[in-house]
């Protein structure tokens, strides 16, 4: 890789980090159970913020069309590598997730048993979980997070098949696929579904392509223009403001900050188990915080056991994942360059 290639890498995972952070944020501050509520509901501040912590998960799905569209570049893909990109995929993704799910429905068990009720299990709602279809099928997620990974899934199917056409003349395919998004979210309904985010994605590969020099600044600046649009028309209020602000930065700034890079490639642990291990420390002291400055602690004791605790699940679960995913070759020849971008 050149040089700028790797200082952009740096920066796609540092904003993973960040952004990871600010999701956590936003479920702490929504914390409730029968003992109370971290914040009342009826707060206009959070009310006024909420849209715009919420839409920080869209920054991952920028990064995303960054990162796949440039691995699969890298790799001049076709259909014949259909099964082992997917495969690749597949154990990045779901490995960490299903030891994630392993450890939900253990601790629901305990929880129940806790609170003497019975142990209520499933099948169908852990089937939804494991094949990311709880939308489709009117199941609840286990983690509120996993749709994402539903929207994720869904983005490398359809980069899988429909990659060749787009790199025959990338501008206008990005166009199109916006402007279809732009229709499909207007007049139909679409939670769930790729099509939902799918302006997100485009961007990041247009912002590929301009740092590669392929497309220029101005063509940039359609896509994002029209995927802009596509995010104000159908989404709520102030909800795409952390994503657009965060495209010069990804574009742009650099950094080579050690603690920020590291936070960025554990971003995904801390991604899945947050609210796992936050949760579970609001669970048993947030009932005896009576004002500001105590709620601020217990806020920094959840973010504290949520780093730590994931940190161990990314050395344990996810780095293991990773080299399993990396022994998964397209060629004999696949570059090292290649293979970092997994």
């Amino acid at each position: 890789m050149s040089g700028s290639t790797t200082q952009k890498i740096v920066i796609l995972d540092v904003a993973r980090g960040v952004c990871a952070f600010i999701v956590a944020l936003y479920h702490f501050l929504h914390f409730e159970n029968q003992h109370g509520s971290f914040v009342e509901s009826s707060n206009q501040a959070l009310a006024t913020f909420d849209p715009i912590m919420e839409g920080s998960i869209c920054v991952f799905f920028i990064i995303s069309g960054y990162v796949m569209y440039m691995h699969m570049e890298r790799n001049n893909f076709d259909l014949k590598l259909f099964l082992p990109f997917m495969a690749k995929r597949a154990i990045r993704l779901l490995i960490p997730m299903l030891v994630c799910i392993a450890f939900i429905l253990s601790i629901n068990a305990l929880f129940q048993w806790y609170l003497d009720q019975e142990v209520v299990f499933s099948l169908k709602q852990l089937i939804a979980n494991l094949t990311l279809s709880a939308n489709f099928v009117g199941e609840d997620w286990y983690n509120p997070i996993f749709w994402t990974l539903s929207i994720e899934f869904q983005f490398y199917l359809v980069l899988a098949l429909s990659f060749k056409l787009i790199r025959k003349d990338p501008f206008a395919a990005l166009i199109i696929i916006t402007l279809a998004c732009t229709a499909v979210n207007h007049f139909f309904y679409s939670k769930g579904l790729l099509v939902e985010f799918g302006s997100y994605f485009t961007i990041g590969i247009a912002m590929f392509l301009f740092s590669t020099k392929k497309f220029t600044a101005i063509q940039l600046l359609i896509i994002t223009v029209l995927g802009a649009v596509d995010f104000l028309s159908n989404q709520d209020l102030y909800y795409c403001v952390i994503p657009l602000i965060s495209i010069p930065i990804l574009l742009f700034v650099k950094t080579k900050n050690r603690f920020l890079q590291f936070q960025g490639e554990t971003s995904y642990s801390f991604y899945l188990f947050h609210g796992l291990l936050g949760n579970w420390f609001l669970y048993f002291l947030l009932r005896y915080m009576e004002n500001t400055s105590q709620k601020a602690m217990v806020l920094f004791g959840a973010f504290a056991v949520a780093y730590v605790g994931s940190y161990f699940f990314y050395r344990l679960i996810e780095k293991p994942s990773l080299k399993l995913v990396k022994r998964i070759r397209y060629t004999d020849e696949v570059s090292r360059g290649a293979n970092q971008t997994n």
